[in-house]
């Protein structure tokens, strides 16, 4: 089972543009940020860090994901509109353009 870890003040939000969207969350005292996202298989995108603290993952898609972060290796599910119980006893958050 999956331990959501608390990791101080986050924002987390979506860009969508010209066919992909960017994920973003603000975490600035992490090292790690990594989007975990399922589909017929978990994927792990590694997020990019700048200056200020906030983290980007680029996905070059639009269709409907679910997905949770890892913040220096603990899950993390931000707050998000969408969510769904995982067969684990947790929950995901849900993508929908």
């Amino acid at each position: 089972m999956a331990l959501f870890a608390a990791i101080g003040c986050t924002a987390h939000y979506q860009v969508i543009d010209n066919g992909h969207v960017e994920m973003y969350l603000t975490a600035p005292q992490a090292k790690s940020v990594v989007l975990v996202i399922s589909g017929d298989q978990f994927e792990e995108v590694q997020a990019l860090r700048d200056d200020s603290g906030r983290w980007k993952v680029t996905l070059n898609r639009l269709n409907e994901f679910k997905y949770f972060y890892l913040v220096d290796g603990r899950a993390y599910l931000p707050d998000c509109p969408f969510r769904e119980n995982d067969d684990f006893g947790s929950n995901n958050c849900i993508f929908s353009p």
